[in-house]
């Protein structure tokens, strides 16, 4: 083989050589760009869905000075029983069975107001003092109509003493009787009266020219219940009407507490059913009742229907428009669950997450899967473990730090 065959058969490979690593380097270049991406969005993915499989679980460090003006309060994840219930919302109003609207049943003006807003009255105490011309018109009827009837009666039995003896005429003795039957009509026509306007026989027979003092036109405006007074709408000297509501009386002992039960829940709901109330002013708490009555119309407009409960209210806590919030308990379908408290869960881009403490100013961030949910608790799924602890108050701050990793790393 002659010289220059060989060189050009040397050239040749030299050139396959060439090309060959130009392509593999080419090729490398082409993966790095289309894997390079896929590395970030991995990346990225890690931080905004914090606690998944694809590595390890994301932890924020708090530095003490970032403590500092925050409280953080903690729970156990544990397992205990969980009740299914149905939760709505409510509005505490005051009994209606124990409430009364007063007013006076006579026209008249205000003299005095005793009784102030939050006080508490018992049955027949009085509230105002009124003076009506009306009523001093219709005692004084009744005084003078007592009296003609009486001297009436008087002279009548006389004249049917005098007729069976003979002494006197039959015309006399018919006079007589006539005169006492009607003074009787008019007398009880006068009591009838009073009577209508509220007087009661006690109070009717108390009338006299001379009552303590006081002109026949006083009257009491008093407390048909024990109760406290949660209305006043009259001031002294005001003019009132019987169609005018003076106050307000409510035995606030029990109150109602009216639930909003959505149309997909009626089946589940029943007479009866025991039901939990929370309300925000008193955090933590939880009062019981009742529900005895279920409305047989539906709401056209919130498609609800109202079910009322009653709950005892001995302290006087529960205030008639609180807004509150219900768990209606389904009997017979307990059942033992892992849970959390609802205040651990927080909301990260569509995401259930939670805050485990490792320690304190460290935290571990959980993708959590919840199931059913009650008005405290929810029931964990995945991504909580028994016994460990998970931030109940502060855990929105620590969802905003979060964030901000977010915005900061993107």
């Amino acid at each position: 083989m002659s010289w220059r065959t060989k060189q050009s058969r040397i050239s040749a490979n030299a050139g396959i050589l060439l090309g060959g690593l130009l392509v593999s380097l080419a090729l490398g270049c082409n993966d790095s760009r289309v894997e390079q991406p896929a590395r970030k969005a991995t990346t990225e993915q890690e931080r905004i869905q914090p606690g998944c499989e694809t590595g390890e679980p994301h932890q924020l460090t708090v530095p003490p000075e970032a403590q500092e003006g925050q409280t953080f309060q903690t729970a156990p994840v544990e397992r205990r029983p969980f009740r299914d219930e149905i939760a709505a919302t409510a509005t505490i109003k005051p009994n209606e069975y124990r409430l009364a609207h007063l007013s006076p049943r006579i026209e008249g003006r205000v003299i005095d107001v005793k009784a102030v807003l939050g006080q508490h009255v018992k049955a027949g105490h009085v509230l105002a003092l009124m003076d009506s011309i009306e009523l001093g018109q219709k005692k004084s009827d009744f005084l003078q109509a007592k009296t003609n009837h009486e001297v009436d009666k008087r002279n009548y039995v006389r004249e049917e003493g005098l007729y069976k003896e003979q002494i006197t005429s039959e015309k006399e003795f018919l006079d007589a009787k006539g005169r006492y039957e009607k003074s009787l009509a008019a007398f009880r026509a006068a009591h009838e009266a009073l009577r209508l306007i509220g007087l009661s026989e006690e109070d009717i027979k108390g009338i006299d020219w001379s009552t303590k003092g006081q002109p026949l036109s006083y009257f009491p405006l008093v407390s048909s219940l024990n109760g406290s007074v949660i209305e006043r709408t009259i001031t002294l000297g005001e003019l009132i009407t019987p169609k005018d509501k003076a106050f307000t009386i409510a035995d606030l002992s029990t109150v109602w507490i009216i639930l909003d039960v959505y149309e997909q829940n009626l089946a589940a709901v029943r007479k009866g059913a025991e039901v939990e109330i929370t309300v925000d002013a008193f955090p933590g708490e939880t009062f019981k009742g009742t529900i005895v009555y279920l409305s047989e119309v539906l709401n056209p407009t919130t498609r609800t229907i109202d079910a009322r409960v009653e709950t005892p209210n001995p302290q006087r806590r529960l205030r008639p428009g609180m807004f509150a919030r219900a768990a209606v308990i389904i009997p017979g379908r307990d059942s033992d669950a892992l849970v959390a408290p609802l205040a651990a869960l927080q909301q990260v881009n569509n995401q259930t997450v939670a805050f485990v403490e490792k320690k304190p100013g460290t935290y571990e961030v959980r993708q959590v899967t919840v199931e059913r949910r009650s008005p405290l608790y929810g029931e964990i799924q995945s991504g909580l473990h028994e016994g460990e602890t998970v931030v109940t108050t502060g855990s929105f701050y620590l969802k905003s730090i979060l964030l901000k990793e977010q915005i900061g790393g993107g």
